[in-house]
């Protein structure tokens, strides 16, 4: 890779930014079809293992969510220097996110190990669960350690119109996980059966394997990280930049969690089938949505670079070809979970009433799906600019400002579909604002450029 090749100013937009989502996406899929995994065999152990996994995917989101917000702090920086051929400030920013990455994951791993039963019990773990909440997550989140410095890297390479290696590392990490999980979970070929920890303890193992390789990709394949003659005021001084977006990007990956959070214990109300359906309907809607994560991942590098070459004409085209597929993948999604959410549910369990309430989640929830992609191409679109507040703003609102209250007072109506319900408004209106703010900064950007150029 070539630190000042800004590919993705070139060609037709609709190709560059599908050249970076189809890697994504497949890479996305494998690791999301990793969870789908997960859920299959822990739902052979039983519904409450599988409600006990449940209550860590809201925290599994805490964790990603600061990690990824860093990550876009940093590809915020670096594509728009790729955009303007600043090799020296691509080479910089990349080493010192490794070194934040470093320290990030480890405040993540200690935080969450000394917060186990007061986070899960917030949560609504009960007495049944909880000796299954603290056997996972005594060991999942060492995985923290390992995860921040390989998400970070792939951001660097995705800012450099790399998308193909960073989703090539996910796919592989997500295939070890899902190759030791029947392994450590039931003992195969002479292998202690440690249940849900060998769920968890076949993810940290994974995250190693994923570290290695990103670094070797980083250090070795493209130079980007230099670690010799770095001073601590350089250092800071990156950090500052990228906080400048990556707090904000933070504050936003951290409300849906909380938000998720929220929502779990009141969807715990309901039982712990509930939970598990719950928990399990997310994880297949994760796998469909992956569209628009890779979306999300596609339009910030191409913004960004585009952005810093000045090229408002090609922001113009992607911005309403993103819309346009957006909207269009919704409709499929909507037709798919109509007619296949039944059969697809009774795969991993067969307990009538997680079926149930899972088979509402996916009944509802997919008409919220296009302005769900709206939000992430306009929260990308912000954090490249280097506006992070307008993505911050809007996510705070989409969740806990909207979503949360909404779902509390939908189900006092209409029981647990109002949480569905309520998704779905949320969303509908975070696009509508999303949209319109859009157009109130591209045109002042577009301005500036005008009447200084």
């Amino acid at each position: 890779m070539k630190p000042n090749n800004a590919k993705l100013t070139q060609g037709k937009p609709s190709k560059a930014i599908i050249s970076m989502m189809v890697p994504m996406v497949i890479g996305l899929i494998v690791m999301i079809g990793n969870g789908l995994v997960d859920a299959y065999f822990i739902g052979k152990l039983g519904y409450i293992q599988l409600a006990a996994v449940s209550y860590a995917f809201p925290v599994w989101f805490i964790v990603s969510g600061v990690v990824m917000g860093l990550g876009v702090g940093t590809s915020s920086l670096v594509a728009r220097a790729i955009g303007s051929d600043d090799k020296k400030t691509v080479k910089k920013i990349a080493t010192h996110s490794m070194i934040l990455a470093v320290v990030s994951g480890s405040l993540l791993t200690f935080a969450g190990l000394s917060s186990i039963d007061f986070i899960f019990g917030l949560l609504g773990a009960n007495e049944e669960t909880m000796p299954y909440v603290r056997e996972y997550m005594e060991v999942y989140f060492w995985g923290a350690l390992f995860l921040a410095v390989p998400m970070i890297g792939n951001s660097v390479l995705r800012a450099s119109g790399d998308a193909k290696t960073p989703s090539l590392l996910m796919a592989s990490s997500a295939i070890i996980n899902a190759i030791l999980d029947p392994i450590l979970i039931f003992g195969w070929f002479g292998a202690p059966a440690l249940g849900v920890q060998g769920a968890a303890l076949a993810s940290v193992v994974a995250n190693i394997m994923f570290l290695i390789a990103s670094l070797s990709v980083l250090i070795f394949r493209d130079d980007l990280i230099q670690f010799r003659n770095q001073t601590i005021a350089a250092i800071l001084h990156s950090w500052k930049k990228i906080l400048h977006v990556g707090l904000p990007a933070i504050a936003s990956n951290l409300i849906a969690p909380l938000s998720s959070a929220l929502v779990t214990a009141l969807v715990s109300s309901y039982g712990q089938a509930a939970v598990a359906a719950f928990g399990l309907a997310g994880r297949i809607e994760a796998f469909m949505i992956v569209i628009f994560m890779a979306l999300g991942g596609a339009v910030a590098p191409y913004v960004g670079q585009n952005y810093g070459a000045k090229r408002f004409d090609r922001l113009t085209d992607g911005f309403k070809f993103c819309a346009r597929l957006s909207l269009f993948y919704a409709i499929f999604c909507i037709i798919v979970f109509y007619a296949f959410s039944g059969p697809l549910l009774s795969f991993f369990t067969q307990e009538p009433e997680v079926i149930r309430i899972a088979k509402l989640q996916l009944t509802y929830t997919p008409w919220g799906y296009g302005f769900l992609g709206l939000v992430a191409l306009c929260n990308g679109s912000f954090n490249a600019f280097g506006k992070p507040i307008p993505a911050m703003t809007i996510s705070i609102s989409r969740t806990l400002l909207v979503y949360v209250p909404m779902a509390y007072f939908l189900a006092s109506i209409f029981g647990i579909k109002g949480v569905f319900i309520g998704q779905v408004i949320s969303n509908i209106l975070a696009a509508i604002v999303g949209v319109i703010w859009y157009k109130i900064i591209f045109r002042k950007l577009q301005s500036t450029v005008e009447n200084t150029g």
